[in-house]
């Protein structure tokens, strides 16, 4: 098997794992219990009750309940997602022969990922107000039009909530997808590999750095110059915020066609006043 037909199989693997954080049951099930929480506590109310109920209260009890799904199920997932993406990539470097030492310690060390757990904790946080504040909204605008419509009711709060769900979804494919950017990160440093060959196939939507990038290996120092217009550090981002492409840190030495990609190369993308413009190099 080439190398190649070895980073295709590796990243199909990362592709699954991330497709997968975007789709964990947790998440559907945190919309369930809170849809029904809310709908349990509204029994046996009548019209003229509502006029005196406390919706906030309702909303924050049901939220609690569902929290443990987000708070502790979907953290675990996005954990078990997270170590098997770096478990696949140490296996793919092994069989080159490279075995970096306390890499998970390296990777737990670094500012990026305290950045990023941060950033998520951040984003749930937002959610879970979001979701109460809106959820109370829709409520309200049900039951001055329609009254204790059991239905309508239902069918709001989970159109609403689901859209916020949409929200963690992302948030958990980032997590996955990012971890797994700066594991390959630390292991480069750990092995000192000097170049870097850019994995991903080009697409009718595909921004205009990542075509000028596809397909190349690149040195380190190249890499360093390179500017993705975003503000992130290429060597990890690669094109950017949710790019679908993404850095394997080799040797050119490791397989001719390493040598050919980067014999081949265009020019390396540098930031400009008109990098949002970039054009394809002819």
């Amino acid at each position: 098997m080439s190398l190649f037909a070895d980073i295709e199989t590796l990243e199909q693997k990362l592709q699954k794992e991330i497709a997968r954080a975007g789709s964990y049951k947790s998440i559907q099930n945190f919309l369930q219990v809170y849809q029904e929480s809310i709908l349990q506590s509204l029994e046996g109310y009548t019209r003229s009750d509502l006029n005196n109920a406390n919706l906030q209260n309702i909303l924050t009890t049901a939220l609690e309940e569902a929290r443990d799904y987000i708070d502790i199920q979907l953290a675990d997932q996005i954990r078990q997602g997270v170590t098997t993406t770096i478990e696949d990539t140490i296996t793919f470097y092994d069989q080159l022969g490279i075995q970096p030492v306390n890499l998970i310690e390296g990777i737990e060390r670094r500012e990026e990922i305290l950045k990023l757990t941060e950033e998520f904790n951040n984003n749930m946080s937002t959610m879970r107000e979001e979701l109460l504040d809106g959820t109370l909204e829709k409520m309200e605008e049900v039951i001055a039009k329609e009254g204790l419509n059991r239905s309508r009711l239902s069918e709001e709060i989970f159109e609403f909530a689901d859209g916020k769900a949409h929200w963690a979804r992302t948030n958990a494919k980032m997590v996955v997808s990012s971890s797994n950017r700066i594991a390959r990160d630390e292991l480069r440093q750990s092995a000192d590999l000097q170049h870097g060959f850019y994995y991903g196939e080009v697409r009718s939507n595909t921004r205009a750095f990542c075509r000028s990038c596809a397909g190349g290996t690149y040195t380190l120092k190249q890499i360093e110059n390179m500017s993705n217009g975003q503000g992130l550090d290429v060597k990890i981002y690669a094109g950017g915020w949710n790019c679908i492409h993404s850095w394997l840190w080799v040797e050119p030495e490791w397989d001719p066609e390493l040598k050919r990609t980067m014999e081949e190369n265009r020019p390396v993308v540098e930031l400009t006043e008109e990098y949002l413009d970039l054009k394809v190099p002819e």
